[in-house]
């Protein structure tokens, strides 16, 4: 990787660092203060949460940072269609959101999800709106301000979720689950209000029509990806439960085994974003800056996987080795060991997945790479619906279902790649 590569993936993995410290501080400490059915509930209401804000939020940075990077002095412009299309988008999603929560709450077959729903509408138009000035400056080669910005949304959020927690502590778990849904809305305000600071003004000139276009037509494909990907969570969070009560759980429990899976498994899973995550952010400008000299582009597509390779096995092998600990003692719950034992692969392909695609964004791959996401999603749905009723795998049917398909998805994506270098 180059000298200004290294730069900004070393500034970003820092401020990963710090924010995934502090979030991983927050799921702990929630984890002892909500209890396993309340983060159940929460992990529930995000999973429809999540899948409202992917608009906004999916693939609008990297179709930001691409078009930055490839537009030289015209890089204003790109900003305010940025801007422009995410206000439009959000004048639709939210209203929607709104009308639609009861159907969501009853789809995910839990009322108690309804106020984290709707305590979460506003974060679609500030998360939208920060999404697009964090595209805007990593197009511009500026990784420092939304490293910062990210450090000081995850600290307003953490900070009042824990405050908020504290004071409202032994109410009813329908609003105990969404007081980090009401932090979120002062944390993206907060670093909404950030980026516009450290945003050169803008001309009240209307947004170019044509370069909102662009911006449409280069975030659909990751958009949808990320779609298919969250719709896939939301209805693995609808059959999940029902597929455990199936099994001969009750509600409560099959709760309390979703929020272990959700709220206690995967945030260990995900540590090696931490660094993955910040290549993967650098990677796609970089990419698109070399598709005009292959053999360079092929060198940093091939130090770019062996680092999420190396970053992986080593998460991979210390989640296996640390398991008994990390469950008994960070989080009090035994019953995670085995679960974490078997889903420590994932850490692997998570990390691979990540760099992956910062690689088929900065090449203009998404179209391409749909297909595989379409594919996995279909498959991790049916392998959970035919396992998790099983009485002797349950919530172990759910973490198979994810590795298959995260492996196909790995090897689908790596093929792709494979064939743009050689091209």
């Amino acid at each position: 990787m180059g000298a200004s590569l290294k730069k900004q993936a070393v500034t970003l993995t820092l401020a990963n660092a710090y924010t995934r410290a502090l979030g991983f501080a927050l799921r702990l400490t929630s984890a002892r203060l909500m209890g396993a059915e309340a983060m159940g509930v929460m992990e529930l209401a995000s999973s429809a949460v999540m899948l409202a804000i992917t608009p906004v939020t999916a693939g609008i940075p990297t179709a930001m940072s691409r078009l930055t990077a490839l537009r030289g002095a015209d890089q204003p412009s790109v900003l305010r269609a940025g801007l422009a299309l995410v206000k439009h988008l959000s004048l639709l999603l939210i209203p929607a959101m709104l009308l639609l929560s009861p159907a969501m709450a009853w789809l995910l077959g839990d009322w108690r999800t309804l106020p984290s729903i709707l305590a979460s509408a506003p974060t679609l138009l500030l998360l939208g709106l920060c999404a697009v000035y964090s595209g805007w400056f990593y197009g511009r080669s500026d990784a420092r301000t939304p490293a910062l910005n990210e450090c000081a949304e995850q600290t307003v959020r953490c900070l009042l979720s824990l405050a908020l927690l504290l004071w409202l502590a032994g109410r009813s778990v329908a609003l105990t689950a969404a007081l980090p849904g009401i932090a979120e809305i002062a944390a993206g305000a907060a670093v909404w209000y950030l980026f516009r600071r450290n945003t050169p003004p803008l001309s009240p000139s209307r947004p170019d029509p044509r370069l909102t276009s662009e911006l449409m037509h280069l975030s659909a494909p990751t958009t949808a990806s990320r779609l298919c990907q969250t719709a896939l969570r939301t209805l693995n969070a609808v059959l999940l439960p029902v597929c455990l009560r199936r099994s001969g759980l009750s509600q409560t429990a099959a709760t309390a085994q979703f929020g272990l899976l959700n709220g206690m498994a995967m945030p260990l899973l995900m540590l090696p974003g931490i660094v993955t995550g910040a290549i993967c952010m650098v990677a796609a400008p970089a990419v698109s800056r070399q598709e005009d000299n292959p053999g360079r582009l092929r060198i940093t597509m091939r130090l770019l996987l062996l680092s999420a390779a190396a970053i992986g096995a080593a998460a991979m092998l210390l989640l296996y080795l640390c398991a008994a600990p990390l469950s008994e003692h960070l989080y009090g719950e035994p019953a995670l060991t085995p679960l974490l034992k078997l889903m420590c692969p994932a850490a692997l392909l998570m990390s691979l997945q990540q760099i992956q695609f910062g690689l088929i964004t900065g090449l203009g791959l998404q179209r391409k790479a749909l297909c595989a996401t379409i594919v996995t999603s279909i498959l991790s749905l049916l392998l959970t619906a035919l396992l998790c009723p099983l009485p002797q795998l349950r919530l172990y049917g759910s973490a198979i279902a994810m590795l298959a398909a995260s492996l196909i998805r790995v090897i689908w994506n790596q093929v792709l790649l494979s064939r743009a270098a050689h091209r």
